[in-house]
C-alpha cells in the first residue's frame, strides 16, 4: 500500500490546534484527499485516564489532601496511549495511504512532562514512535492563548497558568531544536493571526507535501 502523510500540529493549551486541525482536514478533504483527523490524548481507555487526570477529576488522596497525579507517572501514560494511539489510528491510516492530521504528537510530551522531569528522558522514552513528515509549532504568547480558552468557555485544566505555560513555551522552542538537530521538518508559526490567516499558512505548508506525494503515488 502506498504510504500516507502524517501531519502534527502541536502548541500550548489555547495555541489553537485543535481549531487548525479540524481546518486542515476539511482543506485537504476539498482536495480530494483521505484525512483522518485524530488527536493526543485519545478518546481510547488511557487517553479518557489521562484526560481526567488534567481535568482534575483523578487524583491520589493523601491525609485528606488531592494529590496531583506527579510527571513521571504522566509521561508514562502519555506514551503508552501515545503506542496505542499509532496502533490504532495514525500506522492503519498511513498504510492505507490516507493523511493523518494529529493534533498533537511526542513534542507535547516533552514540553509538559519537562516541566517535572528531565527532558532527555521524555525523549528517550518516546525515541520508537514514528516521526511525523511534518510538524507545525503554532507560537502563542501564553496570556493570549488562555484568554481564548476563557472566552470559549473552557475548563481549565492542569497546566493552565501564565508562568506555566510560559515555561512549557520555552520547553517547546527548545524541543524543536533539538527535533530539527536530528532532521526532523519542524516548523514554527506565529499563531497570533487571526484563525483564516493562520489557517492559510498551515495549508501553504502542506500543499508542497501533497503534491510530492501524489507524484510519488499517482
Amino acid at each position: 500500500m502506498a504510504k500516507g502523510l502524517f501531519v502534527v500540529l502541536e502548541g500550548i493549551d489555547g495555541a489553537g490546534t485543535t481549531t487548525q486541525s479540524r481546518l486542515l482536514v476539511e482543506w485537504l478533504e476539498r482536495r480530494g484527499a483521505q484525512a483522518v483527523r485524530t488527536a493526543e490524548p485519545t478518546h481510547g481507555p488511557i487517553g479518557t485516564l489521562i484526560r481526567d487526570i488534567l481535568q482534575g477529576r483523578r487524583a491520589y488522596t493523601r491525609a485528606g489532601q488531592s494529590v496531583p497525579v506527579d510527571e513521571v507517572t504522566m509521561a508514562l501514560l502519555f506514551a503508552a496511549d501515545r503506542s496505542d494511539h499509532l496502533q490504532a489510528t495514525i500506522l492503519p491510516a498511513l498504510d492505507a495511504g490516507h493523511v493523518a492530521v494529529s493534533d498533537r504528537h511526542y513534542l507535547s510530551s516533552v514540553a509538559y512532562q519537562s516541566l517535572g522531569v528531565e527532558a532527555d528522558w521524555v525523549q528517550q522514552l518516546n525515541s520508537r514512535f514514528p516521526r511525523p513528515d511534518l510538524t507545525i509549532l503554532l507560537d502563542v504568547e501564553p496570556e493570549r492563548s488562555l484568554r481564548r480558552k476563557l472566552a470559549g468557555n473552557q475548563q481549565a485544566e492542569r497546566y493552565e497558568k501564565v508562568a506555566t505555560l510560559e515555561r512549557v513555551r520555552e520547553n517547546y522552542l527548545q524541543a524543536v531544536a533539538h527535533a530539527r538537530a536530528a532532521g526532523e521538518r519542524v516548523e514554527v508559526l506565529d499563531g497570533a493571526p487571526s484563525i483564516e490567516a493562520v489557517h492559510e499558512r498551515i495549508c501553504e505548508l502542506v500543499a508542497p507535501l501533497l503534491v510530492s506525494r501524489e507524484g510519488a503515488h499517482p
